[in-house]
């Protein structure tokens, strides 16, 4: 049982609202975010602690656990932060192109986080940007599943899952310290895969009677257009 008196609470739009924001009594109409039952704001005392208290007397003490995933995806979304591995080495990455549980419908999945960045890739002395996805997990009360994981590493995204199993963050801006230190960091995988590679498009030339290699890829034989040169 958490005996961390909850200050937070789902309203009627299901957002986030503090103690002192709402009605006294049962005319916040309040639901508990861990799990869902009316509650009592008790926000008129000027002793005891202003904190929201379940319907039936009996807390169950799991408010707190959605409501550190939800901030932990919101201090991400709204920082545009991708904590990210790649080959061992871990850090942040900023990007305009992330979202909340967004599905991923060609795997089947749906991250916590997911977003994307272009980053430079070595090929063949080469530098040429390639844009690569990146997953982040929010650990509070379920792990990412063995199945998730195999799906991840397979598809050769880097992803990270934060770990705030053990976070006492009862604020927004406590938690934040918790996803910033990459103590709670597990990796999920920091492979990128082949699919995730540069991709080289090379010219089609029409009047060449032979194609070859070039640089040990080989020239499409198979031209773009429908396009043949007529016999002579």
């Amino acid at each position: 049982m958490n005996n961390t008196l909850l200050a937070y609470a789902f309203n009627a739009d299901k957002n986030l609202v503090h103690i002192d924001t709402v009605k006294n009594g049962l005319e916040c109409n309040c639901t508990c975010p861990g799990c869902n039952e009316s509650l009592i704001a008790k926000n008129d005392g000027k002793i005891r602690e202003h904190h929201f208290a379940h319907l039936s007397g009996n807390d169950c003490g799991t408010g707190y656990e959605t409501i550190r995933h939800i901030w932990g995806k919101e201090i991400l979304l709204e920082n545009r932060l991708l904590p990210v591995a790649i080959d061992g080495k871990k850090g942040y990455l900023k990007t305009d192109r992330i979202g909340l549980e967004v599905t991923l419908t060609d795997l089947n999945i749906i991250p916590d986080v997911f977003g994307r960045v272009v980053l430079p890739f070595n090929y063949l002395g080469l530098q040429l940007p390639r844009d690569i996805p990146f997953i982040v997990e929010i650990y509070v009360s379920h792990k990412v599943d063995d199945e998730k994981a195999t799906i991840i590493k397979r598809n050769g995204i880097p992803a990270v899952e934060i770990d705030l199993s053990k976070s006492t963050a009862t604020t927004k801006e406590d938690l934040i310290k918790d996803i910033l230190n990459q103590e709670n960091w597990n990796v999920i995988n920091d492979k990128i895969g082949g699919r995730f590679l540069p991709r080289i498009n090379l010219p089609y030339v029409p009047d060449r009677k032979t194609y070859g290699t070039n640089s040990g890829q080989t020239i499409r034989r198979t031209p773009y257009k429908k396009y043949y040169r007529k016999r002579r």
